[in-house]
């Protein structure tokens, strides 16, 4: 890839701006995400472990909210910020939860796509398909097996000076 992982942005649910460069620093571990009515997922509660044992001065989890898998995420980005919230995410700030867009093809979000692109992947296929591990040193990955071990051993990593 021609640019860093740490030159891109994307907006927040609330209209703000992240910024990989300052908010995305840390380990990141970006995600298709819808919430729906179906309640409590083993997603929601590895993020909430994950939030637990880390806290946001180490990691941040991305949240991309989509309608592209069934049309089962909520229409208003007001409605998607309080359900998510209501399922206590994102909890002690680990969590970012971004405006409702795409994640497939071209109209994915410049963020997404390079996420996307630096692991050669394709379009996820269902919500949480597609799951992407960004190292303090921007290096992208998809985890292997269990998602917290994954992350719980990019944290052992050492950062690269």
């Amino acid at each position: 890839m021609s640019s860093s992982i740490y030159s891109l942005t994307a907006t927040k649910n609330d209209g703000t701006l992240f910024s990989m460069e300052s908010d995305g620093t840390k380990s990141s571990t970006p995600q298709t995400w819808h919430p729906n009515e179906a309640g409590r997922d083993p997603v929601t509660a590895q993020f909430e472990a994950l939030s637990d044992k880390y806290g946001s001065d180490q990691l941040v989890i991305l949240a991309f909210p989509s309608r592209e898998f069934g049309g089962q995420e909520f229409k208003e980005d007001e409605k998607i910020r309080d359900f998510a919230a209501s399922k206590n995410f994102p909890k002690n700030d680990v969590g970012c939860l971004l405006k409702r867009g795409s994640v497939k093809g071209k109209e994915a979000s410049e963020l997404w796509k390079h996420m996307r692109d630096e692991v050669g992947g394709g379009d996820p296929t269902w919500n949480f398909g597609s799951i992407y591990l960004v190292d303090k040193n921007g290096k992208v990955s998809t985890p292997k097996g269990d998602v917290v071990e994954a992350i719980d051993a990019l944290m052992e990593a050492p950062a690269e000076l």
